[in-house]
């Protein structure tokens, strides 16, 4: 049986090979060469070459490959644009287990449409703006969750945590720009008016560029300070959600988790994959398009037999908090879903802690 750190190498390995190929739907080939200083194991990418063709994934259009980081016998997961929903082979010589799984094209946007009944979610606790619910810039017709409430160790003030694409429109929303909730779209009869909930602070800027050339990123937030504490919560949700965690887990493959966000509400899935290759997210919203091309961010599949059948996130739900199952730990933030929901794209939460100077996430404000 293979190690963990056999099957890490494996799935870089074979990333490297598919992009080397072309085989990336909105990359260019990038030669596996040129990626040694991104992920060292590139530099042995043709020793898969036979395997790939052996087991007959040379046409496939790939979206990202993950590995189930943290498993006792972990797997390599091909996502893929089109094809079967999800087939299963064995890497030849290696007795490392390959499953495909079908995610469609992944493009990163915020929503841009009030939902066809309700809108987006508004939460209120207690008078309050609760997390998971809409928030945007107030000069920009979209809408995306707030996560959570952090503080900066540098400073006592209170911080809204979302996406940079949600807060910071994609590297584009001048600092001190007022964030509202809800989001001007999500504005209708008998909920809250827009109000301002914080102004626009900080970013991790997103970077466009081959990753030959700009190094990978590995997040997509940003942050705002809070205007009023006394305005918001960390409740998550409606009386029916959870209080903010303050511990931090990281993600581990087969993790039960959970999360509260402006288009689906509550949802539930598993952690499935680490993916540690570099992979092409597109991005497209009103001030920035571009191919952002990621590196360490997890996938997590929704578990089926919900409310909404196999759906974890969506759009307008990026910048949701996962936590576990139990409720006691944050793992990570959305930023990103297959067409179909069934799979969310996270920044794991103890990468997200180091950022800024350091973040601690806020439990027992306004709850």
């Amino acid at each position: 049986m293979a190690t963990t750190e056999e099957v890490a190498i494996l799935a870089q390995q074979l990333a490297a090979r598919f992009l080397d190929q072309g085989r990336y739907v909105v990359a260019p080939p990038v030669s596996a060469r040129t990626l040694a200083s991104v992920m060292p194991a590139a530099a042995d990418a043709g020793a898969v070459a036979e395997y790939i063709d052996d087991a007959g994934f040379a046409g496939l259009a790939v979206q990202a490959v993950g590995y189930e980081h943290g498993a006792t016998d972990p797997k390599i997961h091909i996502y893929v644009t089109k094809g079967r929903p999800r087939t299963a082979r064995q890497l030849a010589d290696t007795g490392v287990e390959i499953e495909v799984n079908r995610v469609g094209k992944v493009i990163v946007h915020p929503e841009t449409a009030a939902g066809a009944t309700t809108g987006g979610n508004v939460f209120i606790r207690k008078g309050r703006v609760a997390c998971g619910s809409s928030c945007a810039p107030a000069a920009e017709m979209y809408a995306g969750t707030i996560g959570a409430l952090v503080r900066r160790k540098s400073s006592s003030d209170l911080f809204i945590l979302s996406n940079n694409h949600v807060l910071a429109a994609g590297n584009h929303t001048p600092v001190d720009m007022p964030i509202l909730s809800p989001s001007n779209i999500d504005a209708r009869a008998n909920i809250r008016a827009p109000g301002e909930i914080c102004r626009h602070s900080d970013i991790c800027e997103l970077r466009s560029g081959v990753p030959s050339l700009v190094q990978p990123v590995k997040e997509d937030i940003a942050i705002g300070r809070v205007v009023s504490p006394a305005t918001v919560s960390s409740w998550q949700g409606d009386n029916d959600g959870y209080d903010t965690p303050t511990k931090v887990l990281a993600p581990a493959a087969g993790m039960p988790v959970k999360k509260i966000g402006r288009t689906t509400g509550l949802t539930r899935g598993i952690v499935q994959s680490l993916v540690n290759s570099p992979q092409p997210l597109p991005y497209k919203a009103s001030r920035f398009t571009a191919v952002v091309w990621f590196i360490d961010a997890w996938i997590v599949e929704a578990l089926p037999g919900q409310d909404l059948g196999s759906i974890f996130a969506l759009p307008g739900d990026s910048g949701s908090l996962v936590v576990s199952e139990k409720g006691d730990a944050a793992v990570g933030l959305v930023f990103a879903a297959s067409p179909n929901g069934e799979y969310g794209f996270i920044v794991p939460m103890n990468h997200i802690a180091t950022q800024f100077g350091g973040l601690t996430l806020v439990g027992g404000h306004g709850v």
